[in-house]
Protein backbone atom coordinates (compact mmCIF):
# COMPACT_ATOMS: atom_id res chain seq x y z
CA UNK A 1 0.00 0.00 0.00
CA UNK A 2 1.21 3.16 -1.10
CA UNK A 3 2.06 6.51 1.37
CA UNK A 4 -1.14 8.04 0.01
CA UNK A 5 -3.53 4.52 0.52
CA UNK A 6 -2.09 4.46 4.27
CA UNK A 7 -2.85 8.43 4.58
CA UNK A 8 -6.21 8.43 3.60
CA UNK A 9 -6.99 4.70 5.34
CA UNK A 10 -6.04 6.68 8.62
CA UNK A 11 -8.20 9.63 7.86
CA UNK A 12 -10.89 7.19 7.61
CA UNK A 13 -10.07 5.39 10.75
CA UNK A 14 -10.62 8.59 12.76
CA UNK A 15 -13.42 9.66 11.16
CA UNK A 16 -15.38 6.73 12.51
CA UNK A 17 -17.24 6.07 15.40
CA UNK A 18 -15.29 4.65 18.24
CA UNK A 19 -15.83 0.39 18.97
CA UNK A 20 -18.00 0.14 22.26
CA UNK A 21 -15.75 -1.41 25.32
CA UNK A 22 -16.91 -4.95 25.48
CA UNK A 23 -15.20 -5.69 29.21
CA UNK A 24 -17.72 -3.79 30.85
CA UNK A 25 -21.43 -3.81 32.10
CA UNK A 26 -21.89 -1.32 29.23
CA UNK A 27 -20.75 -3.64 26.20
CA UNK A 28 -23.13 -4.18 23.28
CA UNK A 29 -25.41 -7.01 23.02
CA UNK A 30 -28.88 -8.33 23.60
CA UNK A 31 -29.55 -8.01 26.95
CA UNK A 32 -27.73 -3.84 26.98
CA UNK A 33 -29.85 -3.05 24.07
CA UNK A 34 -32.95 -4.62 25.43
CA UNK A 35 -32.25 -2.64 28.86
CA UNK A 36 -32.14 0.50 26.28
CA UNK A 37 -35.36 -0.13 25.19
CA UNK A 38 -37.41 -0.90 28.17
CA UNK A 39 -35.75 2.36 29.70
CA UNK A 40 -37.04 4.88 26.76
CA UNK A 41 -40.35 3.01 27.10
CA UNK A 42 -40.44 3.89 30.88
CA UNK A 43 -39.67 7.39 30.11
CA UNK A 44 -42.41 7.70 27.22
CA UNK A 45 -45.27 6.27 29.48
CA UNK A 46 -43.95 8.45 32.61
CA UNK A 47 -43.82 11.50 30.37
CA UNK A 48 -47.44 10.20 28.90
CA UNK A 49 -48.60 9.83 32.70
CA UNK A 50 -47.69 13.03 33.70
CA UNK A 51 -49.29 14.86 30.84
CA UNK A 52 -52.44 12.92 31.35
CA UNK A 53 -52.34 14.48 34.75
CA UNK A 54 -51.62 17.99 33.81
CA UNK A 55 -54.90 17.82 31.37
CA UNK A 56 -56.72 16.46 33.81
CA UNK A 57 -55.84 19.08 36.14
CA UNK A 58 -56.13 21.73 34.10
CA UNK A 59 -59.53 20.70 32.67
CA UNK A 60 -60.72 20.58 36.06
CA UNK A 61 -59.57 24.48 36.58
CA UNK A 62 -61.72 25.31 33.67
CA UNK A 63 -64.77 23.29 34.48
CA UNK A 64 -65.27 24.34 38.28
CA UNK A 65 -63.42 27.84 37.95
CA UNK A 66 -64.92 29.47 35.07
CA UNK A 67 -68.22 27.34 36.24
CA UNK A 68 -67.87 28.89 39.55
CA UNK A 69 -67.89 32.65 38.29
CA UNK A 70 -71.45 33.23 38.00
CA UNK A 71 -72.00 32.36 41.60
CA UNK A 72 -69.01 34.29 42.53
CA UNK A 73 -70.14 37.55 40.26
CA UNK A 74 -73.96 36.93 41.94
CA UNK A 75 -71.70 36.98 45.62
CA UNK A 76 -69.65 39.79 44.86
CA UNK A 77 -72.24 42.19 43.69
CA UNK A 78 -74.67 42.00 46.40
CA UNK A 79 -72.67 44.93 48.38
CA UNK A 80 -70.49 46.62 45.68
CA UNK A 81 -71.43 47.57 42.27
CA UNK A 82 -70.89 45.44 39.36
CA UNK A 83 -68.93 47.81 36.98
CA UNK A 84 -67.07 49.30 40.40
CA UNK A 85 -66.62 45.46 40.99
CA UNK A 86 -65.46 44.89 37.31
CA UNK A 87 -62.94 47.37 37.08
CA UNK A 88 -61.36 46.57 40.44
CA UNK A 89 -61.26 42.92 38.68
CA UNK A 90 -59.49 43.49 35.73
CA UNK A 91 -57.06 46.10 36.72
CA UNK A 92 -55.65 43.75 39.18
CA UNK A 93 -55.60 41.16 36.86
CA UNK A 94 -54.53 42.51 33.72
CA UNK A 95 -51.74 43.96 35.62
CA UNK A 96 -50.12 41.00 36.69
CA UNK A 97 -50.68 39.03 34.09
CA UNK A 98 -49.62 42.11 31.54
CA UNK A 99 -46.14 42.08 33.92
CA UNK A 100 -45.73 38.28 33.99
CA UNK A 101 -46.62 37.62 30.04
CA UNK A 102 -44.92 40.37 28.38
CA UNK A 103 -41.17 39.08 29.68
CA UNK A 104 -41.80 35.98 27.49
CA UNK A 105 -41.65 34.82 23.96
CA UNK A 106 -40.62 37.24 21.01
CA UNK A 107 -40.39 40.07 23.18
CA UNK A 108 -37.94 41.77 20.50
CA UNK A 109 -40.22 41.29 17.41
CA UNK A 110 -43.60 41.37 19.34
CA UNK A 111 -43.36 44.75 20.67
CA UNK A 112 -46.28 46.57 22.15
CA UNK A 113 -47.10 49.15 19.95
CA UNK A 114 -49.58 52.77 20.72
CA UNK A 115 -52.14 51.34 17.93
CA UNK A 116 -52.03 48.06 19.64
CA UNK A 117 -53.26 49.65 22.62
CA UNK A 118 -55.97 51.55 20.96
CA UNK A 119 -56.90 48.22 19.56
CA UNK A 120 -57.16 46.33 22.90
CA UNK A 121 -59.13 49.26 24.71
CA UNK A 122 -61.95 48.97 21.86
CA UNK A 123 -61.74 45.26 21.81
CA UNK A 124 -61.92 45.08 25.73
CA UNK A 125 -65.01 47.78 25.75
CA UNK A 126 -66.73 45.29 23.58
CA UNK A 127 -65.88 41.53 24.89
CA UNK A 128 -65.74 42.38 28.40
CA UNK A 129 -67.75 45.86 29.11
CA UNK A 130 -70.44 44.75 26.91
CA UNK A 131 -70.05 41.19 27.56
CA UNK A 132 -69.45 40.24 30.93
CA UNK A 133 -70.24 43.61 32.06
CA UNK A 134 -74.12 43.24 31.21
CA UNK A 135 -73.95 39.75 32.53
CA UNK A 136 -72.86 40.99 35.87
CA UNK A 137 -75.35 43.71 35.48
CA UNK A 138 -78.30 41.31 34.98
CA UNK A 139 -77.75 38.95 37.40
CA UNK A 140 -78.87 41.58 39.89
CA UNK A 141 -82.22 40.32 38.73
CA UNK A 142 -81.80 36.96 38.08
CA UNK A 143 -80.21 33.78 39.13
CA UNK A 144 -76.34 32.70 38.21
CA UNK A 145 -77.84 29.09 37.00
CA UNK A 146 -79.95 31.15 34.39
CA UNK A 147 -77.30 33.56 33.17
CA UNK A 148 -74.78 30.56 32.83
CA UNK A 149 -77.11 28.67 30.20
CA UNK A 150 -77.84 31.83 28.36
CA UNK A 151 -74.18 32.86 28.14
CA UNK A 152 -73.71 29.36 26.79
CA UNK A 153 -75.71 30.84 23.42
CA UNK A 154 -71.94 32.36 22.64
CA UNK A 155 -71.33 29.47 19.67
CA UNK A 156 -74.46 30.30 18.03
CA UNK A 157 -74.22 33.54 17.52
CA UNK A 158 -70.44 33.12 16.49
CA UNK A 159 -71.90 31.02 14.04
CA UNK A 160 -74.49 33.44 12.79
CA UNK A 161 -71.87 36.04 12.18
CA UNK A 162 -69.86 33.89 11.05
CA UNK A 163 -71.84 33.37 7.95
CA UNK A 164 -73.77 36.63 7.78
CA UNK A 165 -70.47 38.82 7.82
CA UNK A 166 -68.51 36.47 6.21
CA UNK A 167 -70.02 34.05 4.23
CA UNK A 168 -69.22 30.93 5.88
CA UNK A 169 -70.54 27.95 5.19
CA UNK A 170 -72.61 26.04 7.87
CA UNK A 171 -73.42 22.15 7.63
CA UNK A 172 -76.82 20.92 8.22
CA UNK A 173 -76.08 19.63 11.61
CA UNK A 174 -74.85 23.17 12.47
CA UNK A 175 -77.77 24.88 11.13
CA UNK A 176 -80.30 21.97 13.40
CA UNK A 177 -78.38 23.14 15.95
CA UNK A 178 -79.14 26.99 15.72
CA UNK A 179 -82.61 26.11 15.12
CA UNK A 180 -82.41 23.55 18.45
CA UNK A 181 -80.64 26.65 20.62
CA UNK A 182 -82.89 29.69 19.29
CA UNK A 183 -86.01 27.40 20.78
CA UNK A 184 -84.40 26.42 24.00
CA UNK A 185 -83.58 30.29 24.18
CA UNK A 186 -87.34 30.64 23.57
CA UNK A 187 -88.26 28.44 26.16
CA UNK A 188 -86.13 29.97 29.22
CA UNK A 189 -86.71 33.81 28.34
CA UNK A 190 -90.54 32.60 27.89
CA UNK A 191 -92.05 35.48 30.01
CA UNK A 192 -94.78 33.01 31.14
CA UNK A 193 -92.55 31.17 32.59
CA UNK A 194 -91.99 34.03 35.39
CA UNK A 195 -88.02 35.64 35.70
CA UNK A 196 -86.88 38.59 34.75
CA UNK A 197 -87.15 39.28 31.00
CA UNK A 198 -85.53 42.42 30.80
CA UNK A 199 -82.31 41.05 32.89
CA UNK A 200 -82.24 37.91 30.50
CA UNK A 201 -82.49 39.80 27.13
CA UNK A 202 -79.51 41.69 28.94
CA UNK A 203 -77.24 38.72 28.92
CA UNK A 204 -78.23 38.00 25.50
CA UNK A 205 -77.10 40.99 24.25
CA UNK A 206 -74.09 40.40 26.57
CA UNK A 207 -73.18 36.92 24.63
CA UNK A 208 -74.04 38.58 21.20
CA UNK A 209 -71.65 41.62 22.42
CA UNK A 210 -68.98 38.86 23.42
CA UNK A 211 -68.99 36.86 20.29
CA UNK A 212 -68.65 40.33 18.30
CA UNK A 213 -65.66 40.98 19.91
CA UNK A 214 -64.35 37.94 19.64
CA UNK A 215 -64.33 38.05 16.04
CA UNK A 216 -62.71 41.44 16.26
CA UNK A 217 -60.29 40.39 18.25
CA UNK A 218 -59.04 37.35 15.46
CA UNK A 219 -58.90 40.74 12.67
CA UNK A 220 -57.53 43.63 15.13
CA UNK A 221 -54.23 44.67 15.30
CA UNK A 222 -52.70 42.72 18.46
CA UNK A 223 -49.35 41.23 19.95
CA UNK A 224 -48.70 37.77 18.45
CA UNK A 225 -48.51 36.51 22.19
CA UNK A 226 -51.88 35.54 23.43
CA UNK A 227 -51.69 36.14 26.74
CA UNK A 228 -50.36 39.38 25.92
CA UNK A 229 -53.52 40.82 24.00
CA UNK A 230 -55.62 38.99 26.18
CA UNK A 231 -53.85 41.00 29.24
CA UNK A 232 -53.86 44.56 27.37
CA UNK A 233 -57.91 43.85 27.08
CA UNK A 234 -58.14 43.23 30.59
CA UNK A 235 -56.51 46.37 30.91
CA UNK A 236 -58.50 48.78 28.23
CA UNK A 237 -61.93 47.00 29.50
CA UNK A 238 -60.57 47.98 33.39
CA UNK A 239 -60.28 51.77 32.10
CA UNK A 240 -63.68 51.94 30.27
CA UNK A 241 -65.23 50.35 33.19
CA UNK A 242 -63.96 52.66 35.92
CA UNK A 243 -65.08 55.76 33.34
CA UNK A 244 -68.61 54.45 33.23
CA UNK A 245 -68.30 54.20 37.39
CA UNK A 246 -67.31 56.97 37.76
CA UNK A 247 -69.93 58.71 35.30
CA UNK A 248 -73.00 57.09 36.07
CA UNK A 249 -72.31 57.78 39.88
CA UNK A 250 -71.88 54.29 40.95
CA UNK A 251 -68.77 54.48 42.46
CA UNK A 252 -69.43 57.52 44.68
CA UNK A 253 -71.93 55.84 45.66
CA UNK A 254 -70.14 52.50 46.95
CA UNK A 255 -70.52 52.25 50.86
CA UNK A 256 -66.85 50.98 51.23
CA UNK A 257 -67.56 50.06 54.65
CA UNK A 258 -70.65 47.94 54.55
CA UNK A 259 -68.89 45.35 51.88
CA UNK A 260 -69.36 42.01 52.95
CA UNK A 261 -66.11 39.85 53.54
CA UNK A 262 -68.20 37.32 51.33
CA UNK A 263 -68.30 39.77 48.82
CA UNK A 264 -64.55 40.92 49.00
CA UNK A 265 -63.20 37.03 48.83
CA UNK A 266 -65.89 36.64 45.75
CA UNK A 267 -63.82 39.80 43.94
CA UNK A 268 -60.64 37.92 45.19
CA UNK A 269 -61.53 34.49 43.70
CA UNK A 270 -62.58 36.17 40.26
CA UNK A 271 -59.64 37.69 40.09
CA UNK A 272 -57.10 35.21 40.93
CA UNK A 273 -58.75 32.19 39.63
CA UNK A 274 -61.15 33.27 37.51
CA UNK A 275 -58.82 35.81 35.61
CA UNK A 276 -55.32 34.36 36.05
CA UNK A 277 -55.61 30.68 37.34
CA UNK A 278 -58.12 28.92 34.75
CA UNK A 279 -57.54 31.45 32.10
CA UNK A 280 -53.61 30.64 32.15
CA UNK A 281 -54.75 26.86 32.33
CA UNK A 282 -56.98 26.83 29.44
CA UNK A 283 -53.96 28.85 27.36
CA UNK A 284 -52.22 25.73 27.88
CA UNK A 285 -54.88 23.19 27.40
CA UNK A 286 -55.09 24.73 23.78
CA UNK A 287 -51.69 23.85 23.23
CA UNK A 288 -51.63 20.27 24.57
CA UNK A 289 -54.63 19.01 24.18
CA UNK A 290 -56.97 18.39 20.83
CA UNK A 291 -60.02 21.30 20.39
CA UNK A 292 -62.92 18.80 20.73
CA UNK A 293 -61.94 17.75 24.77
CA UNK A 294 -60.85 21.63 25.21
CA UNK A 295 -64.21 22.49 23.72
CA UNK A 296 -66.05 20.61 25.93
CA UNK A 297 -66.62 23.29 28.28
CA UNK A 298 -69.11 25.17 26.62
CA UNK A 299 -71.65 22.73 27.79
CA UNK A 300 -69.73 21.59 31.27
CA UNK A 301 -69.42 24.89 32.74
CA UNK A 302 -72.85 26.03 32.62
CA UNK A 303 -74.32 22.56 34.23
CA UNK A 304 -71.83 23.57 36.85
CA UNK A 305 -72.51 26.49 37.52
CA UNK A 306 -76.06 25.84 37.77
CA UNK A 307 -75.68 22.83 40.56
CA UNK A 308 -73.56 25.18 42.47
CA UNK A 309 -76.16 28.13 42.76
CA UNK A 310 -78.41 25.52 43.45
CA UNK A 311 -76.27 24.00 46.15
CA UNK A 312 -74.58 27.19 47.74
CA UNK A 313 -76.93 30.06 47.08
CA UNK A 314 -80.24 28.47 46.84
CA UNK A 315 -81.31 28.94 43.64
CA UNK A 316 -84.28 27.61 42.51
CA UNK A 317 -84.01 24.95 39.12
CA UNK A 318 -87.50 24.72 37.86
CA UNK A 319 -88.38 21.86 35.21
CA UNK A 320 -88.38 25.06 32.21
CA UNK A 321 -85.02 25.54 33.60
CA UNK A 322 -83.97 21.96 33.49
CA UNK A 323 -85.33 21.45 30.07
CA UNK A 324 -84.49 24.58 28.33
CA UNK A 325 -80.88 24.06 29.71
CA UNK A 326 -80.38 20.63 28.34
CA UNK A 327 -82.02 21.96 24.63
CA UNK A 328 -79.40 24.96 25.09
CA UNK A 329 -76.68 22.40 25.87
CA UNK A 330 -77.84 19.97 23.77
CA UNK A 331 -77.87 22.59 20.40
CA UNK A 332 -74.42 23.42 21.33
CA UNK A 333 -73.20 20.07 21.24
CA UNK A 334 -74.25 19.97 17.63
CA UNK A 335 -72.82 23.20 17.05
CA UNK A 336 -69.45 22.36 17.65
CA UNK A 337 -69.42 19.19 16.58
CA UNK A 338 -71.20 20.65 13.00
CA UNK A 339 -68.19 23.05 12.73
CA UNK A 340 -65.08 20.92 12.95
CA UNK A 341 -62.19 23.66 13.35
CA UNK A 342 -63.89 26.63 13.45
CA UNK A 343 -63.42 28.35 16.94
CA UNK A 344 -64.86 27.89 20.53
CA UNK A 345 -64.13 31.21 22.47
CA UNK A 346 -63.20 31.23 25.90
CA UNK A 347 -65.86 31.81 28.71
CA UNK A 348 -68.13 35.25 28.42
CA UNK A 349 -67.18 35.58 32.54
CA UNK A 350 -63.76 34.27 32.12
CA UNK A 351 -61.79 37.33 31.21
CA UNK A 352 -60.53 37.12 27.66
CA UNK A 353 -60.70 35.54 24.89
CA UNK A 354 -58.55 33.17 23.99
CA UNK A 355 -60.00 30.44 21.39
CA UNK A 356 -60.01 26.21 21.85
CA UNK A 357 -59.10 25.47 17.66
CA UNK A 358 -57.50 27.61 15.16
CA UNK A 359 -60.09 28.94 12.81
CA UNK A 360 -59.35 29.15 9.25
CA UNK A 361 -59.64 33.23 9.78
CA UNK A 362 -57.37 33.81 6.77
CA UNK A 363 -60.80 33.32 4.51
CA UNK A 364 -62.61 35.64 6.88
CA UNK A 365 -59.75 37.83 6.18
CA UNK A 366 -59.81 37.70 2.57
CA UNK A 367 -63.93 38.42 2.76
CA UNK A 368 -63.68 41.53 4.30
CA UNK A 369 -62.00 43.40 1.59
CA UNK A 370 -65.22 42.01 -0.72
CA UNK A 371 -67.90 43.20 2.07
CA UNK A 372 -70.02 46.40 1.00
CA UNK A 373 -68.24 49.84 3.10
CA UNK A 374 -71.23 49.45 5.41
CA UNK A 375 -70.84 45.58 6.84
CA UNK A 376 -66.78 46.34 6.90
CA UNK A 377 -66.89 46.46 11.12
CA UNK A 378 -63.74 45.18 11.53
CA UNK A 379 -61.13 46.79 9.48
CA UNK A 380 -60.66 50.09 6.98
CA UNK A 381 -61.39 49.45 3.59
CA UNK A 382 -58.80 47.74 1.65
CA UNK A 383 -56.61 46.83 4.38
CA UNK A 384 -56.06 43.26 4.05
CA UNK A 385 -54.54 42.82 7.70
CA UNK A 386 -52.50 44.57 10.53
CA UNK A 387 -49.11 45.88 8.93
CA UNK A 388 -46.72 44.13 10.45
CA UNK A 389 -43.49 45.92 12.62
CA UNK A 390 -40.73 44.98 10.47
CA UNK A 391 -40.57 43.59 6.51
CA UNK A 392 -39.13 40.32 8.35
CA UNK A 393 -41.81 39.84 10.35
CA UNK A 394 -45.73 38.39 9.89
CA UNK A 395 -48.98 39.78 10.14
CA UNK A 396 -50.03 40.01 13.94
CA UNK A 397 -52.82 37.74 12.93
CA UNK A 398 -50.73 35.05 11.33
CA UNK A 399 -48.96 34.36 14.31
CA UNK A 400 -51.69 34.81 16.33
CA UNK A 401 -53.55 31.73 14.80
CA UNK A 402 -51.22 29.14 15.00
Amino acid sequence: MTRTGNRALTQRLRRARPLARVDGPSASGPDSSSNSGSGSGTGTRSRLERRTVLVVLALFAVYVVWGSTFLAIKVAIETIPPFTMMAIRFAIAGSVLFAWAVRRGDRAGDRVTLRQWRHAVTTGALLLVGGTGLVSLAQTRISSGTAALLCATVPLWMALLGRGMFGERLSPRAWLGLLIGFGGVAALVDPRGGGHLGAMLLVLVATLAWAAGSMRSRTADAPSRPLVAAAMEMLGAALVFSIIAVGSGEASGVVWSAIGIDAILALVYLTTAGSLLAFTAYSWLLRNASTTLVGTYAYVNPVVAVLLGWAFAGELVTGRTVVAGAIILGSVVLLITGRPGEPVPAQATSGGDVFAGEARWHRAKRRVGQLPSAARLYRRPGVEGPRPARRDQEPAWETRTR
